[in-house]
């Protein structure tokens, strides 16, 4: 779906890249819609937003924008595309909880208020929250909308309002449709969907496996392909014509569901600490033995910090490096994962192509066959996802993705990399044949299915 979007977006622009549509229609729309474009290719990164940053400067320095939370937005906006901004004056808690949610957004990512604290935020926020566990503008009945965002803000503090935010998930869960989709003030639409859909992401939950979101079998991702078009874009309401807000706030959504990150936490601050796993032990175990080198030259009487000082430099580089570094031979990693719980129900075959590119550089394959068609066994619940990991594996194929398995995306194989051959190449797969519209790693597999990995330089339009 985020592919349609884009597609649709370059040929109504006359762009025959991303980059084009950024430097032409979303530098044109800087401060007046195109913000939630630029927030999720940000996170996408890899592209140059420096027009699109003259131009939202010169629309701030040229009109006054009254909304709080839209100054506070676009702000957020000038800080994601790596431009200096200010915490605008006056802003957080002058429009309500908006404002307040925007103002905590902002301060998570390294802006400075002389009157607001994240704590003093964070309980605005909960003290806000209705009898019923979500949030609205006004009233005492929640509103998707505003209980999702809500949602978001707090989602760097879950470890605090962990009961807050399970009864807003509720409540949420308790206002979603049959058909997966949300509505506001009475109204269906995609907006309120994707704004859920982005909280759970925040929160580290997936969408498309948490049950309290599953209605009658159907997802958020189901609820909001409900008001797709046949151009891609997106109509606010069923049968509707499309709608600039709803297709924005729908490709914002999907980009947090294929990086699996929540949008409001910038690339440049977001958290990079790694996993404890063998380290801690290793890091003890380091620390320990530079402690007993250096009582051992205390012991000889050698206090001179000359000679204690390299131990200790080479103890703390030691230890830093077990920290950042992942030790994993490659026999390690490629092998065959375990056998899946539960009883085979089938095989599949599965082929991994880059016809469009075959002989382009080295690494390419001349034939453009990575994988030729190979057969592998099934379990139930097993995804494409699954499939591919399954084969790469056992047979030595690089494969890198983002997101959790769930929510895969498949970023190269056979170091061959998305954007390498264009803005609109990367990889797609298609099942039976055909192209599929959700997530590798939420298509379920059945016996006989046969998947092809493909390469596309045009967003899947030259692998069909």
């Amino acid at each position: 779906m985020r592919e349609g979007i884009i597609r649709c977006q370059l040929s109504e622009n006359h762009a025959d890249s991303v980059q084009e549509w950024i430097d032409g229609a979303l530098t044109e729309s800087a401060g007046v819609g195109a913000e939630w474009y630029i927030l999720a290719l940000a996170q996408q990164g890899g592209y140059d937003f420096s027009g699109y940053a003259q131009a939202l400067s010169a629309y701030l320095a040229e009109n006054e924008v009254n909304s709080a939370s839209t100054r506070l937005k676009l702000a957020l906006v000038q800080k994601c595309i790596g431009e200096d901004a200010e915490m605008p004056p006056d802003a957080i808690g002058q429009q309500g909880i908006m404002s307040e949610i925007f103002g905590l957004h902002l301060l998570h990512n390294g802006f400075v208020s002389e009157t607001h604290t994240e704590e003093a935020l964070v309980d605005a926020i909960l003290s806000a929250q209705l009898a019923d566990g979500g949030w609205a503008l006004s009233g005492e009945v929640s509103d998707p909308d505003v209980t999702a965002m809500a949602l978001q803000a707090l989602a760097p503090h879950a470890g605090e309002c962990g009961d807050a935010i399970e009864r807003a998930l509720q409540r949420l869960s308790a206002l979603q449709r049959e058909d997966g989709d949300f509505a506001s003030y009475g109204v269906p639409n995609p907006e309120s969907t994707a704004q859920v859909l982005i909280a759970l992401v925040s929160l580290g939950r997936d969408p498309l496996t948490e049950a309290d979101f599953i209605k009658n079998g159907n997802t958020l991702l189901d609820g909001i392909a409900l008001y797709r078009l046949a151009d891609g874009q997106f109509s606010h309401t069923r049968d509707g014509q499309a709608n600039a807000n709803a297709t924005s706030q729908v490709f914002l959504a999907l980009t947090a569901y294929e990086t699996g990150q929540n949008p409001y936490i910038l690339r440049e601050t977001a958290s990079t600490a790694p996993a404890v796993g063998y380290r801690l032990p290793v890091i003890l175990v380091i620390s320990g033995v530079g402690a007993i080198v250096c009582i051992v030259l205390l012991c000889r009487k050698n206090r001179s910090i000359k000679a204690i000082l390299p131990v200790i430099v080479l103890t703390a580089g030691a230890a830093v490096f077990v920290g950042v570094t992942d030790f994993q031979s490659a026999e390690e990693y490629y092998q065959p994962d375990a056998p899946a719980s539960g009883e085979v129900i089938g095989t599949v075959t599965l082929s991994i192509r880059c016809d469009t590119v075959a002989g382009k550089a080295a690494h390419i394959p001349e034939n453009g066959i990575i994988l030729e068609e190979t057969a592998l066994s099934i379990c139930e619940g097993d995804t494409v996802f699954d499939a591919l990991t399954q084969a790469v594996k056992a047979r030595s194929i690089h494969m890198e993705y983002s997101g959790t398995p769930e929510l895969a995306y498949v970023r190269g194989i056979g170091n061959l990399y998305e954007f390498d051959h264009g803005d609109l190449s990367g990889w797609v797969y298609h099942v039976n044949g055909a192209s599929v519209s959700i997530g590798c790693g939420e298509y379920m597999l059945q016996d006989g299915d046969c998947i092809e990995w493909l390469y596309s330089c045009d967003l899947g339009k030259d692998a069909e």
